[in-house]
């Protein structure tokens, strides 16, 4: 049965204009696709995508993984149909992602007898890479997050350790920009990363991105991830990184955010990372308290509003994923929990996040 206060949210979501007419003319508002999604099998997940977004991501059809499993074998089925449905619904296809260290096939670095690949061998698979995937979409895909997580949370290391950085050095982010600019020159090349916003892991963003501008190479916006939660991070810090990174003649893309409601131990966005599942830490399996709803829906009037004060150097900011139960936090960093994160519920209806987002684009 649904409740009262569900049906007068729905009536009110109809007194609503969609998101991205909301946000029009301030920034594109966006959300990232599953696998079941752009494989029509989520039907309501693509109804929600295409009356309220403009900017479309898929989740994870176009990590390299997903469309080279096998060298110079290329899957590009589920990427198309991103593409064709932003098309269709005029949003924006953002191309997500050419370079990371995790979901990338072990042939990127190593060779057929099982020896690390050396630098030329695995320099030259990047740049194939990114020239037949970007170039298959050139002037179709707008945005690419290039390089994604390059900066090492450890205190004491700059770069992460990855596979890429051990097979080919520091420049591998350079040329992984240098080889997308050349597939498609007119797209936007981003930089990625989670907890860059943050003032422990600030100073390595800054470092690398002016390493990157002072070596012209062509990179023009850094990607904020934004897995937040309810209590951290501090509004301020986002506030004064969007500010730094704006100062070097960037754009800031907020790029795969939501907001977590679950207890964790763990911050941040390494798909490694992992906890046991207890009671105490999966507490709402049945439904999301009224009081944790509204707390939910302050935080993103807060983030929103912060968000639109920037809005002249914040070009998108997408939401990672379109309602509660396509969530992948419902399976990170614990498998098997209920969390209650973006701005639809499970059934695709509005939550009060939603109502939040929406009233702060209007000034409300």
């Amino acid at each position: 049965m649904v409740s009262s206060s569900a049906f007068a949210q729905q009536n009110e979501a109809q007194d609503m204009p969609p998101l991205k007419e909301a946000f029009k003319g301030k920034f594109l508002i966006g959300t990232a696709l599953s696998y079941l999604t752009l494989q029509g099998k989520e039907a309501p997940s693509e109804a929600i995508a295409r009356t309220h977004f403009n900017a479309f991501t898929a989740e994870n059809s176009m990590k390299p993984g997903s469309l080279q499993k096998t060298e110079g074998q290329f899957n590009f089925t589920e990427a198309d149909r991103l593409v064709e449905m932003a098309e269709q619904s005029g949003a924006t296809p953002i191309g997500h992602v050419l370079v990371w260290h995790e979901q990338t096939p072990a042939w990127f670095f190593t060779e057929a007898d099982g020896k690390p690949a050396n630098r030329e061998a695995a320099l030259a698979r990047m740049r194939t890479h990114i020239a037949t995937v970007v170039g298959r979409y050139k002037g179709r895909v707008k945005e690419w997050d290039v390089v994604n997580e390059a900066i090492s949370d450890a205190p004491d290391e700059w770069l992460r350790p990855s596979p890429w950085l051990k097979s080919i050095g520091e420049e591998f982010i350079a040329e992984a920009f240098r080889a997308a600019h050349a597939a498609d020159p007119n797209a936007i090349l981003i930089y990625n990363d989670y907890n860059i916003e943050r003032s422990y892991k600030r100073p390595k963003a800054v470092r690398l991105l002016k390493s990157l501008l002072d070596q012209k190479v062509p990179i023009h916006a850094v990607g904020i991830q934004g897995h937040w939660r309810l209590d951290t991070p501090n509004f301020a810090e986002v506030e004064e990184s969007i500010t730094q990174f704006g100062a070097l003649g960037l754009k800031v893309m907020v790029t795969e955010l939501d907001i977590g409601v679950l207890p964790t131990k763990y911050q941040g966005a390494d798909i490694a990372a992992r906890e046991a599942l207890t009671p105490a830490i999966n507490p709402y399996t049945e439904a999301l308290p009224d009081d944790v709803a509204q707390r939910h829906a302050e935080r993103y009037r807060q983030a929103f509003e912060m968000f639109l004060r920037h809005q002249d150097v914040i070009g998108r900011v997408t939401l990672w994923g379109v309602h509660d139960g396509s969530s992948w936090l419902n399976n990170f960093p614990v498998r098997g929990r209920t969390d209650y994160p973006l701005l639809f519920d499970r059934e695709g209806r509005p939550k009060p996040a939603f109502f939040a987002v929406a009233k702060a684009a209007a000034g409300r």
